[in-house]
């Protein structure tokens, strides 16, 4: 069954931001007092959760808040290196045509996500759940559904990472898994989500 609703992920899964989370993740962890990881680290963050991750570098709980915080104000400063997946602007119009209802679910700021889609992608989104803490997403997905008064199975959130699938799984909506972000597409097709996209041009194609 095609969704009624596309919840869209932001980071890995409509803008390229891996590249550039890479590139302040040594700040980051000098200022905030973690681990940096080594390059052969940083390829296994890919086929790790986000728990794991946090084992990994050691960055306590409690810390996880300001630290998002400051990633998303540095973002508020990055320059055009942070942009949208090639392909993502057409697959979004040609899902919008079709009526599929598009939303955009993601713990980055509401400003960092619309500065970077930029009006004319901004302008094919229905509704926006942005901002707070890095497990929010279950309950931002249950919002959406109580917006639109769809059932769960009328719902897919589409991400790049373990954790996208965890909070589907919690919200009980579908999950589909992008191949082009943050984890890896092996640790993705292990998650079982219910639909893999392997191209950008796969997701009009399955969901429109």
């Amino acid at each position: 069954m095609k969704p009624r609703v596309a919840a869209f992920d932001f980071d890995g899964t409509l803008a390229d931001t891996l590249p550039w989370f890479d590139g302040i993740l040594d700040d980051v962890a000098e200022r905030y007092g973690f681990r940096k990881p080594t390059a052969q680290e940083r390829l296994r963050m890919r086929h790790s959760n986000a728990q794991e991750i946090l084992k990994m570098l050691r960055v306590p709980f409690w810390k996880l808040p300001a630290i998002m915080m400051h990633v998303r104000q540095r973002m508020e400063h990055a320059g055009p290196e942070v942009r949208l997946f090639d392909g993502i602007a057409q697959a979004l119009a040609q899902l919008r045509r079709a009526g599929v209802i598009l939303a955009v679910v993601s713990s980055n700021s509401l400003e960092n996500v619309r500065r970077v889609l930029g009006p004319e992608v901004d302008a094919l989104f229905d509704a926006y759940e942005c901002g707070t803490d890095m497990f929010g997403k279950a309950a931002k997905l249950k919002r959406l559904l109580a917006r639109y008064g769809v059932p769960p199975d009328e719902l897919m959130l589409i991400g790049d990472e373990l954790r996208d699938i965890d909070a589907a799984r919690q919200a009980g909506v579908r999950v589909g898994c992008v191949a082009w972000g943050y984890n890896h597409v092996d640790a993705l097709r292990a998650g079982a989500p219910d639909a893999l996209f392997l191209e950008v041009s796969d997701l009009p194609a399955r969901l429109a």
